[in-house]
């Protein structure tokens, strides 16, 4: 009876969990399919690091709906952007009737990453479930995950995913962001940091940044810990969100699969 009962545990778990394949571009960005209205097989970044779901300009022109002015931070920057009504979208099991997004000229992304994107995945749809991000195979997996080896607690989980990381002496928020490669720190909030370079051009999805590389002598994030930490220090930083001081790449920490963990507000990772 026992092991019937597990059995229909095993395969009920299985049954709830879906899974969507993706490319990885550049070892770190994760670029997928989804729908958007009627229109099938669109090429979207998946995109922790955004609050809003993000359509092309070139996009909206052929799904034919209305835009707004407005204003968003995209990395460092302060961008003209639409406020857009997105009709119904759907990435694997994620799916929303409608949508508030964002529009703008996504051929940016092209110039600088070599991917033509139509949409950029954000927190407002992706926090729908908890899911698995497998970068050596190629899968996001949605639904139930497990806990890796190394796991951080979630100080926020809403509009970012948000965790602690004890750099040196000091205490930051960093928010996680698939969409970034490597560590950035906003250096209006730290005051020094040992051994910095010459400035360097680093990127935040495309946006170029002024910023000073650098080597972190001491850095744990939950149970992990690393020494003699590539990251990158920027001057400039997004006066209009507040919250954390810094972002921090999956991949710039080892992740080869990483999990989301809404229902227990943890990542965890190996």
């Amino acid at each position: 009876m026992k092991r019937t009962f597990l059995l229909w545990l095993a395969m009920s778990t299985l049954a709830s969990a879906q899974t969507v394949e993706f490319k990885l571009h550049d070892g770190y960005l994760i670029v997928a399919k989804c729908s958007v209205g009627d229109l099938q097989g669109l090429t979207a970044v998946i995109d922790t690091g955004a609050t809003e779901t993000t359509l092309d300009t070139q996009l909206v022109k052929r799904l034919g709906i209305s835009t707004a002015s407005d204003r968003a931070t995209v990395g460092v920057h302060h961008l003209n952007v639409r406020a857009v009504a997105i009709p119904e979208i759907v990435f694997g099991p994620l799916r929303a009737k409608s949508l508030a997004g964002i529009a703008i000229d996504l051929s940016y992304l092209s110039h600088r990453l070599g991917v033509r994107a139509d949409v950029i995945i954000g927190m407002d749809l992706l926090r729908q479930q908890s899911f698995l991000i497998d970068y050596k195979a190629g899968q996001i997996t949605f639904g139930p995950v497990p806990r890796l080896s190394h796991s951080a607690v979630l100080v926020s989980s809403d509009r970012f995913l948000i965790v602690e990381a004890l750099v040196g002496s000091k205490t930051l928020r960093l928010k996680l962001d698939t969409g970034f490669n490597g560590i950035l720190i906003y250096g209006g909030r730290v005051q020094s940091f040992d051994d910095q370079q010459t400035d360097s051009r680093s990127e935040s999805f495309g946006q170029p940044l002024n910023a000073r590389s650098t080597s972190l002598s001491r850095l744990q994030i939950g149970n992990w810990k690393g020494t003699q930490v590539p990251a990158a220090v920027t001057d400039a930083e997004p006066s209009r969100i507040v919250g954390f001081e810094g972002l921090l790449g999956p991949t710039a920490i080892g992740a080869r699969r990483l999990a989301i963990d809404f229902d227990h507000r943890v990542i965890s990772w190996e």
